[in-house]
């Protein structure tokens, strides 16, 4: 005969495991850690004169509502983090370059700059789905008015919890972290690839502005960048 009292606990203890199952752990997302990317530049002569200079690497660390983005180029001479503010929208942009150590704090009206209206696409979404880095991705493609611009994929993922986390670029409305797209910046054409994702904690530090940089105006960094960037596009 079967015993009502273990049938009972039975039916619980399952209910209890499938409902954890279900939104829980297949739902769980990540709240700090850090993603690598790999860097390749699709227009770029790989013999052009700088090809070499340019990096192949960055990385993005990240809590719930703040994210720093670094990269170095030119063999550690050229080097810029972006520390972001996701809640209050604000981005501190570090360049480093020789003994020359500056940053502009910026909110969104100055990061017209940067990235001009005319540029902003229309992000189409598909149900095509990918896994990248280890996390389900979905595509959605960015089509521009520019004829000269050519369209991208974006492939994103919500398993990642970020606040906001592309309001700072022309992929703003984007509802998840990207994992794989095409950026263009000062003429060149940058792909980023998410190789992995290391969970971690992250020190609350990372994300300071770095006290041993100059404060300068956002025009400043613009043609600073401009400068520079334009050196690797020869």
């Amino acid at each position: 005969m079967n015993n009502p009292v273990r049938s009972t606990l039975t039916v619980l203890v399952l209910g209890t495991l499938l409902n954890s199952c279900g939104t829980g752990l297949l739902e769980q997302r990540l709240t700090e850690g850090v993603i690598e990317y790999a860097l390749s530049f699709p227009d770029y002569d790989p013999n052009g004169i700088m090809a070499g200079m340019l990096p192949e690497r960055t990385t993005l660390t990240f809590k719930e509502d703040k994210q720093v983005a670094e990269l170095s180029a030119g063999m550690g001479v050229f080097r810029t983090t972006m520390v972001t503010d996701n809640t209050n929208q604000a981005l501190d942009y570090h360049l480093s370059l020789m003994s020359k150590k500056i940053v502009a704090h910026m909110l969104p009206n100055d990061l017209e700059l940067f990235s001009p209206s005319t540029s902003k696409p229309t992000i189409l979404y598909t149900s095509d789905v990918d896994t990248i880095a280890g996390y389900p991705c979905k595509k959605a493609v960015a089509v521009y008015d520019d004829l000269d611009q050519v369209e991208c994929e974006l492939w994103y993922t919500d398993r990642i919890k970020m606040s906001n986390p592309n309001w700072f670029g022309p992929f703003a409305e984007v509802p998840g972290v990207l994992m794989r797209y095409d950026v263009v910046q000062y003429g060149m054409r940058m792909r980023l690839n998410a190789l992995s994702v290391t969970p971690g904690e992250v020190d609350p530090a990372k994300f300071d502005t770095k006290k041993e940089f100059e404060q300068v105006p956002a025009e400043v960094l613009h043609h600073e960048l401009a400068e520079v960037l334009g050196t690797f596009a020869m």
